[in-house]
């Protein structure tokens, strides 16, 4: 028996529900009273596998089934990993069917979302955009919430398959357009930016090709701003 992992899955449900060791041996106390208030640390200092009726009465506090922990404890489970999270900001908004007036909303707007922590990415600043439009409905509904990295603090270019904030300068105004697209990279050096839409209206790739974007002042009109590392959905609704 593996109390260790035991101990293990306990933990990441403690985690998930916001209890300590304590308060959840005082609700597992309620439905048996056999449950000591240190029950839990018990079994951490001794290592002896706990009786099935107080388990039974723990996993009904974390909201399992008693044999899900039973089955760790005797090494027919895996514990779950505990997921490590943190917070980014959402900032503005970005159209993915044409090209739109790239939005930053007022500081005092941005508001924060958890996200897991991505190894791939570790040290690396990262933001939220809401993706507006139907272009990219396929991967971001309308509404879903990306999280990018500006291209500047990822040290590289998109590859094919990856998606992408891309943004030209306007043509009438002295303003920048944003839009999103998923990246296609031939070898050639070409740079196609894919829609990856269900709306047939959005089916003409944006196509770059090497040196086209270069800007006399060596800012270029077309660039690509920022890789999309991640999605959010904030609650998802159906049509009818």
């Amino acid at each position: 028996m593996s109390v260790e992992s035991l101990l293990a899955q306990i933990d990441v449900l403690l985690a998930a529900k916001g209890l300590s060791d304590r308060k959840a041996c005082l609700k597992a106390r309620e439905i048996n009273p056999a449950v000591g208030v240190d029950f839990i640390r018990d079994m951490r200092r001794r290592g002896h596998p706990p009786r099935s009726d107080k388990l039974a009465a723990l996993a009904q506090v974390l909201e399992v089934s008693p044999a899900s922990l039973v089955e760790v404890l005797e090494g027919q489970k895996k514990p779950l990993e505990p997921i490590h999270t943190t917070q980014i900001e959402v900032r503005g908004d970005v159209q993915a069917g044409v090209w739109r007036e790239a939005i930053e909303w007022p500081a005092v707007e941005w508001y924060a979302i958890t996200v897991p922590l991505d190894v791939a990415f570790a040290g690396l600043r990262r933001y939220g955009l809401i993706v507006k439009g139907d272009s990219m409905d396929k991967v971001f509904p309308d509404g879903s919430i990306v999280v990018v990295i500006n291209l500047v603090d990822l040290g590289r270019m998109p590859q094919t398959g990856e998606i992408a904030v891309v943004v030209q300068r306007s043509k009438t105004s002295n303003e920048f357009e944003a839009t999103v697209k998923a990246v296609q990279v031939l070898e050639s050096g070409e740079i196609i930016l894919w829609p990856q839409s269900t709306n047939p209206d959005f089916a003409t790739p944006i196509r770059i090709k090497p040196g086209e974007c270069d800007h006399d002042a060596g800012m270029p009109d077309v660039f690509i701003q920022a890789l999309v590392v991640a999605s959010y959905r904030p609650k998802p609704m159906v049509s009818f």
